[in-house]
C-alpha cells in the first residue's frame, strides 16, 4: 500500500540517510514556508495539502538529492497555487531552487490576463513551457510529483483521472525515458495502467495472485535457493566459483509489475478479452523478477569476463543441478536491457537481470548518477507538445542550414516548417541539384537537401491533408480553411 502518512521528520530522516552533513536548515525553512502558504488548503481527498509536497520531498530525499532539490520539492506548488512570486523563492532559497520551482510551475489564468483561452489551449501552452523549461533536477521533482498524484488519485474526480494518466504517458514518461530513469518509468506506467485499464488491471492482479499463491511454496523455495547461492557472506561449495564470489553484491527478487505482464499477453492475444486468461498461465508468464547485482570492480579486475558470463558460470556450476533451466533471453520494452527467462522444476518462470552496481543505480535513478547533465529538449513542438518526442530526421534547406523535422514528413510539411507562406503557396520541391519536380507527398529522408518553390497562384485545397504528416502543417492548413490564416500572415 502507498504510504500517505508523512511528516517533515520523515523527510529529514530520508535526507540524513544519504547525507551526514548538509543544509538541513534550508529544508526546514522551506517546509515552514510551504506550510504557511498552503495553510488550511486541502486536497480532493480532504487531507491537508502540505502532505503532498512533503511526500514529493521524501521521494527526492530517498533518491539522494541535495537540499536545493528537496526544498524545491516542498515549494513546487507555491507559485502556481499560492499567488507567490518566483523572485521571492529566489531571494529566500537561492537560484537553483527557484529554477526548479519555475520549471515545474504550470501556467495559470494570471499568465493570460490580456487573452481569453480555453482550458485546452492553456494546457498546450503549459506543456510547451514545461518541456522548454525542464532541467535534470526539475525532472526528478516532476516525476516524484506525478507518482504521488497518481498514487493518491482517489481524491480526484473520475473525469480527471484518465487525462492525468494520459498526460503522464505522453509528456512525463518520455522525459524519464530520455533520462534513462527506467525504474521511474516502470512505476509511472504501472500507475497509468491501473487508472486507464482498471478492469484489466484487477483481472490480472487477481489471476496473478491466484497463481502465485497456488505455487507459493515452490517459488519461494526456488528464489531462496538462488538467493542463498549468491549471498555475499556464503561461500559457494564449488571451487571454480569461489574466486568470483567477491564480486557478488546481492540477489534480490520482487513481483513483476502487472503492466509488464499485460504487455506480454497483449502481444500474443488475438482478442484480449477472450484470450487473456488462457495466456496468463505460469507456463508462459514469469511472475517474479530476480536481479543479480555485481560489484563494479568486476569490469576492471576481470576484463575478459562479462557479468553475463559470470551468471552463466554460476548457473552451470550451482543452479542447473537444482532443477533450474535457462530457456532464453529477451529485451525489455525500450530495448535498454537484456534479461534471461529461467524455469524451475515446477514450470514456474522467472525473469533474471544481471547488473553492476552502477548499472543498477542508473536503472533506479537514470543518467544523473553519472553527473548532473544538461537535460534539455530541443525543438519543442509548441503546437502539440506531445509530438516533441517523435523521432526526428535532419534535412537541409537550400542554404544548407539544418532543420530537424518529424520522421515520415513530406516536402509539403517541410515547406510549412520553414514558413507558412511557403506551405500555403507550395508548387513543387527540388532535391539537391536535381531539376526533377517533387510533388507535395514526397517523403523526406535523413540528409536530404530540399528547395521549396512557391507560386502565388497556388492555394491549398482539401486534398492537401493527404500530403501532410506533421501537426504543424495540419495546424496551418486548418487555420487557412477556417479563415484564421491567410497568405502573407505567418502565425
Amino acid at each position: 500500500m502507498y504510504e500517505q502518512r508523512i511528516s517533515i521528520n520523515d523527510v529529514m530522516d530520508a535526507y540524513s540517510q544519504n547525507h551526514t552533513i548538509g543544509n538541513k536548515k534550508m529544508i526546514r525553512k522551506a517546509y515552514e514556508y510551504a506550510a504557511a502558504k498552503h495553510k488550511d488548503a486541502q486536497r480532493g481527498s480532504g487531507e491537508p495539502y502540505i502532505n503532498h509536497p512533503l511526500r514529493v520531498a521524501r521521494f527526492v530525499a530517498c533518491w539522494g538529492f541535495e537540499s536545493d532539490v528537496i526544498a524545491a520539492a516542498l515549494l513546487h506548488d507555491v507559485v502556481e497555487d499560492c499567488h507567490t512570486d518566483l523572485s521571492e523563492i529566489n531571494a529566500l532559497f537561492g537560484s537553483s531552487t527557484a529554477q526548479i520551482v519555475d520549471a515545474v510551475t504550470a501556467l495559470s489564468d494570471k499568465d493570460f490576463a490580456d487573452h481569453t483561452l480555453t482550458k485546452a489551449q492553456r494546457d498546450l501552452l503549459s506543456d510547451a513551457r514545461l518541456l522548454q523549461k525542464m532541467n535534470e533536477k526539475a525532472l526528478y521533482v516532476k516525476i516524484a510529483d506525478r507518482i504521488d498524484n497518481l498514487s493518491t488519485i482517489d481524491g480526484v474526480s473520475e473525469e480527471k483521472r484518465i487525462p492525468k494518466a494520459e498526460h503522464t504517458r505522453e509528456i512525463i514518461i518520455p522525459m524519464a525515458i530520455l533520462e534513462h530513469a527506467f525504474s521511474h518509468v516502470d512505476t509511472l506506467e504501472e500507475l497509468c495502467f491501473q487508472i486507464e485499464h482498471p478492469q484489466m488491471y484487477r483481472l490480472i492482479e487477481e489471476r496473478s495472485e491466484e497463481i502465485m499463491n497456488t505455487n507459493y511454496r515452490s517459488c519461494i523455495k526456488t528464489m531462496e535457493m538462488v538467493k542463498e547461492l549468491f549471498a555475499p557472506n556464503n561461500q559457494p561449495d564449488c571451487s571454480e566459483l569461489k574466486p568470483y564470489h567477491q564480486y557478488v553484491n546481492n540477489m534480490i527478487y520482487m513481483h513483476r509489475s502487472y503492466v509488464s505482464i499485460y504487455r506480454q499477453i497483449s502481444r500474443e492475444a488475438q482478442n484480449i478479452k477472450k484470450d487473456w486468461r488462457k495466456l496468463l498461465v505460469k507456463e508462459s508468464v514469469p511472475f517474479y523478477d530476480l536481479t543479480l547485482i555485481l560489484s563494479d570492480r568486476i569490469l576492471e579486475e576481470q576484463k575478459g569476463l562479462h557479468p553475463f558470463q559470470l551468471f552463466f558460470l554460476y548457473f552451470e556450476k550451482g543452479l542447473s543441478d537444482c532443477g533450474l533451466y535457462l530457456l532464453r533471453y529477451e529485451q525489455t520494452t525500450y530495448g535498454n536491457e537484456t534479461f534471461f527467462i529461467l524455469a524451475d522444476e515446477m514450470d514456474n518462470l522467472y525473469r533474471l537481470f544481471v547488473r553492476t552496481e552502477r548499472e543498477n543505480n542508473r536503472y533506479m535513478l537514470g543518467n544523473i548518477i553519472d553527473s548532473e547533465g544538461d537535460f534539455s529538449l530541443k525543438d519543442v513542438n509548441e503546437i502539440e507538445p506531445r509530438d516533441t518526442y517523435i523521432e526526428k530526421i535532419r534535412v537541409f534547406d537550400k542554404d544548407g542550414s539544418a532543420v530537424m523535422i518529424d520522421k515520415g514528413a513530406t516536402v509539403l510539411d517541410f515547406a510549412f516548417h520553414i514558413h507558412t507562406d511557403l506551405g500555403l503557396h507550395f508548387d513543387y520541391a527540388l532535391m539537391e541539384d536535381s531539376k526533377t519536380r517533387l510533388p507535395a507527398y514526397t517523403r523526406l529522408n535523413e540528409g536530404d537537401t530540399i528547395t521549396i518553390v512557391a507560386n502565388d497562384q497556388v492555394v491549398p485545397n482539401i486534398t492537401w491533408f493527404n500530403y501532410i504528416k506533421t501537426r504543424r502543417a495540419v495546424h496551418h492548413l486548418v487555420g487557412f480553411f477556417q479563415g484564421k490564416i491567410t497568405a502573407g500572415n505567418d502565425r
